[in-house]
This record gives structure tokens, sequence and C-alpha cells, in this order.
């Protein structure tokens, strides 16, 4: 790597690295990139770093006139916008008397992004870096995966604490849980799934996060045994697949990603169940193949008859079907054989027990194996750290979910994320050295 290409990265990482000492020192940021996309993902990410505000504008005009309305930390500045440009902008920023620090940005060659740097050295500002932006968004998409999975919900409400069960009680009462299903406090949180071999993201599994009227958030570990408890397994199910349809309907198709929806066994186990799920589809505008339901291991062996019935009910309307924790509790080689999955799911502890024990290890070859025979992909969740993704890659796993990607976030979080990097996918197609998967 040249000289000039080493101070991009270095400049990069001055921007997006998530240090909390300087992040803290910067309180309000603004962002003009012409494109919308991109100025939108550099602030979700700034963000993340720990900038608690961080304003977006497309507009040379816009630019300016937020500088004579508020006071700045920092400004980040696509020079190339057309009807004002990085000169004149900087110009605005001397003038404005601005104490800001400037990070520029620029699509065209080295010498213009150069010599605007030196022109706004020469005018007094102050400037912390200089990016070319077709590096920029190779180095925000991993510095999305960076930040998201360093991030802890510093946006989000506090997490909350169960209230303590008694020896048969639930933690909370039917009437409480169905309201919260009712009231959408119930939601879902996206945790990413990639591709093993080229880390490219392929979609992302659904897990229930109750929002609480007092400002609390809590995970699905939680409440989910009472919501079991309550019967309401039913009602949380549909509420996960309205999610997953409410963010398909708004995501570009050309994302080509997957979501992931668990089901109980029980549940699913009815071929007018599945048909009412391809009615709910077909009403939304949503393809087949954009959902994974994902079998839970419970149900017993007595009921793999009806629930293959059922999964094949699904598999003839285009959904993808999973065997969810392959090896645990009713999850068994004989209900694989017996109903027509499309994806074997294992979780963190095979992965563990395959990192550790060579005869684990060849256990898992041999799964792989198993699943490239019958056409189907297999999934392992709970990959990370590197070494997890690695030994992943080395038995042939097709698709991986973990800290190691990013930690599971809100809907827009995750739409963000993925445009993202889309974006930046896009970009390195773009790019003379890019190289085929």
């Amino acid at each position: 790597m040249g000289h000039s290409g080493r101070a991009r990265e270095d400049a990069a990482q001055v921007l997006f690295a998530p240090l909390p000492g300087p992040t803290t020192m910067i309180r309000n940021a603004l962002v003009i990139d012409q494109v919308e996309r991109t100025g939108l993902a550099l602030a979700t990410f700034m963000r993340y770093a720990g900038i608690p505000r961080v304003d977006v504008t497309r507009s040379g005009h816009g630019f300016v006139e937020a500088l004579q309305q508020h006071r700045h930390d920092l400004l980040v500045v696509d020079i190339d916008t057309p009807e004002v440009t990085g000169l004149q902008m900087i110009d605005a920023v001397v003038e404005a008397d601005s104490p800001a620090k400037l990070v520029l940005m620029s699509a065209q060659p080295p010498r213009i992004l150069q010599a605007a740097v030196d022109y706004a050295g020469a005018r007094g500002a102050r400037v912390l870096s200089a990016i070319a932006k077709p590096s920029t968004m190779v180095t925000m998409a991993s510095a999305a995966q960076v930040m998201a999975r360093g991030r802890r919900h510093r946006a989000e409400p506090r997490r909350g604490t169960a209230l303590p069960a008694g020896d048969d009680a639930p933690a909370f009462t039917a009437q409480v849980l169905g309201a919260a299903l009712a009231t959408r406090q119930i939601t879902a949180h996206f945790q990413p799934r990639h591709c093993a071999r080229t880390g490219v993201l392929r979609g992302a599994e659904l897990q229930p996060c109750w929002y609480r009227p007092d400002d609390t958030w809590l995970p699905g570990a939680d409440f989910l045994p009472a919501i079991a408890h309550a019967g309401l397994g039913a009602a949380l199910t549909q509420r996960m697949l309205d999610c997953a349809f409410e963010l398909l309907g708004y995501m570009h198709p050309d994302h080509d990603l997957r979501l992931g929806v668990r089901v109980s066994a029980s549940i699913a186990g009815s071929v007018a169940w599945a048909q009412d799920v391809a009615e709910q589809a077909e009403r939304a505008g949503i393809a087949a193949d954009r959902l994974m339901l994902e079998i839970a291991e419970d149900g017993g062996a007595r009921c793999n008859d009806v629930l293959a019935g059922a999964v094949a009910h699904l598999r003839l309307r285009g959904f993808h079907c999973a065997i969810d924790r392959f090896g645990q509790g009713d999850s068994t080689l004989s209900r694989w054989l017996k109903v027509p999955f499309s994806e074997i799911q294992i979780d963190a502890r095979q992965l563990a027990q395959a990192r550790e024990n060579p005869h684990a290890r060849h256990i898992l070859a041999s799964l792989i194996a198993m699943a490239r025979e019958q056409d189907a992909t297999l999934l392992v969740k709970g990959a990370d750290s590197e070494q997890d993704l690695a030994l992943a890659r080395s038995v042939g796993c097709h698709f991986t979910q973990g800290m190691q990607h990013a930690e599971a976030m809100p809907e827009q979080a995750f739409a963000q994320y993925a445009a993202l990097l889309r974006y930046a996918a896009q970009r390195q197609l773009e790019s003379p050295q890019a190289v085929a998967c």
C-alpha cells in the first residue's frame, strides 16, 4: 500500500474508531453528502461511535444555513456537491468563525482532494482528515460491523429486570403479556447473518424484545418462558411474522436478504397454519423465499408426520424451512429424515465442542456433508470470535450468525446496516481492483 493509501486508511480510522475519549468531546456533528444513503450511514455509525447529535444534509446551501444556526464540533464534508463546492463550504466555515474540525471527502482524483486540504489549511480551517470516498465505503463496511459488535444499546432504553417468579407462577401474567403483544411493545431485534465464505450479509434472525412503558427493555430470554406458560406462543409467532413482513415491505428487493422467524413445532404442525402464512405473505406482497421458518426443538416425535406435511406445503409455496438447534430436544435425526427441511441450524455449544474436540469437529463436518447431499444449507449460530468464523469456514458451513458479525439490533438500525454494506459491496464491485467471489 502506498503512502497516500495508508493515509486514507488512517484517516478513516480516525473518523470511525469507537474511542470513548475523543468522541465524548464531540457533541454535535454535521454531515453533508450528496448521496443521501451514504450521509445517513455515516451519521448512524458516528452515533454508534459515541457522538450524541449528528445532523445530515445533501445540499451545500443547507450546509451553509446549518453553519449559521448551530455550532458544531465536527464537520464531515463531501466536497463534490454541485451547487456549492467544497471550497465554497470551506470559505463558509472560516467566515462563520466555526471552531469545528473538518473531515473532507471526495470521489475526485487525489490531487483535487489534496488541493482542498491545502486550501483549508491556508484559510485557517482545522482539517482532521481527508478520505477518498470509494475507500471510505469499504472502511465503513468493516467499521459498521465493528461498531455494531461493540455497541451496547446506547440509544435504547436501559435493560430492565424480569419480576421474580414464585415456585409455580410465571414472571408476568397472561393479561400483561397479551397487552404487550397487542400494543406492539413486544417487537423484534434483528441479528445479522453472513455468508461464511465471503462475509456478505445474507439476512437476519428475528429475536423478540420487549420495550416496556417504564422505559426499560427486556430480551426474549427474560419473558419467553412466561409467554409459553400463558399459552401465547402463537400470538408471539404472529407478531414476529408481522415484524418480518413490515421490514421486507420497505427494504429494497435487491438486498436479497432472508429473515428467519422461529416457530414452535406444535404451532407449525398443520397445513392450515402453513397456508395462512403463505396467504399473509401474498397479501403483504412479500416473496416467499424471503422468509426462513425455523422449527424449534419441541413437539415430540409424534408430531413429525403432521410437521412433515406442513413443511412440505411451505416448501411448495416457496418458503425456506430450517430445523433449529439440530441435535437438541426433539430436533433429532429422525425429524430431519422425516421432514423436508432446507436448512440445518446448530448453536454456539456445538460450535464450541467442535473447536475443543476433534471428534465433535468430525461430527460437524459429517453433518455438513449430510446437508450438502440433501441440497440443504447449514447455519452456525454463536460465531462470536474470529476463531469461530475460521472454524465454520474450514468445515464448509454456509452461513454464520453471532457477535463476531454484530449483535441483534432494532429494525431501523438493521435497515441502515444492510444499506451500508450493500452500498459498500457495490462500490467494491465497481472498483477496477474488484475480485469476483
